[in-house]
C-alpha cells in the first residue's frame, strides 16, 4: 500500500527507465475498467462519464471512446475549462471527438437519467478542499440513483490519509491502478471505495 506520492513514482519509473509510454498505460488503465463496468453493469446501455481536466480525465475520454465503440449511449460531462487540456488528455478527448463523440459543460443541472455514472473529475494530487461545479458534480452524482464506478479513487477523496476533502464520491466500485493507495484503506476511505478492484496494468513486478 502506497503513498499517493510513491504510485507516482512508479509511473515515473515505468515510462521513463521501462520505455512504456504514458498514454499506453492510460489505454490500459481505461480498458480495464471499461472491461470491469461490463462484468459488472453488463446491461448498461446509458453511461455518464464525469471529468476533469486532469489525466483522470484522459482515462474518462478514453472509457467514452470504447462506450461508443459498442454502441453504448455515452454521454461526456465536462467539469473545469477543458481547453487548457495539454498532452495524454487533450489526446484522449480529440480521438474521442473524432470518433463521433460528444462533450458538452456540466453545469448546475441534475445528471440525467442513465445506469452507470463514470467518475473521472479528480485525482490522487488532490490536495485542497472541493469546491465549485466539481463539488456540485461529485454532490449530483452521490444523489443519483445510478451506481458510480470511480476510477483510480473516489474524486475528492484524498489518496493519502482517506478524509473526504470537503466532498467525495461516494462509489459503488473504485477501479484503481498501478499501486493500492492509502487513502483507499484509512479514515472514511473504506466507505467511499466500496468494492476496490486492482489492475497493474502490464507493469512489470522490477517497477
Amino acid at each position: 500500500i502506497y503513498l499517493a506520492s510513491q504510485v507516482r513514482e512508479l509511473d515515473r519509473i515505468a515510462i521513463e527507465e521501462f520505455n512504456i509510454p504514458s498514454f499506453t498505460l492510460m489505454q490500459r488503465a481505461a480498458e480495464a475498467a471499461f472491461k470491469q463496468m461490463r462484468k459488472t453493469w453488463p446491461n448498461a446501455q446509458h453511461i455518464i462519464v464525469l471529468v476533469g481536466t486532469g489525466n483522470n480525465g484522459g482515462d474518462g475520454y478514453v472509457i467514452a471512446s470504447l462506450a461508443l465503440s459498442e454502441a453504448i449511449t455515452t454521454e461526456v460531462l465536462q467539469v473545469g475549462d477543458h481547453t487548457k487540456l495539454q498532452g495524454d488528455a487533450k489526446k484522449a478527448r480529440d480521438l474521442f471527438i473524432d470518433k463521433g463523440g460528444k462533450c458538452r459543460a456540466y453545469t448546475a443541472q441534475e445528471i440525467s437519467n442513465c445506469d452507470v455514472i463514470i467518475d473521472e473529475l479528480l485525482g490522487t494530487g488532490l490536495t485542497r478542499q472541493v469546491k465549485g461545479d466539481y463539488a456540485q458534480a461529485i454532490a449530483a452524482a452521490n444523489q443519483h440513483p445510478a451506481p458510480v464506478l470511480s476510477i483510480d479513487i473516489p474524486s475528492g477523496l484524498n489518496a493519502d490519509n482517506g478524509t473526504a476533502m470537503g466532498i467525495a464520491a461516494i462509489a459503488k466500485m473504485t477501479m484503481t491502478f498501478v499501486g493500492m493507495k492509502l487513502g483507499l484503506f484509512t479514515a472514511a476511505g473504506r466507505a467511499y471505495s466500496s468494492k476496490i478492484v486492482f489492475n497493474h496494468l502490464g507493469i512489470p513486478n522490477k517497477v
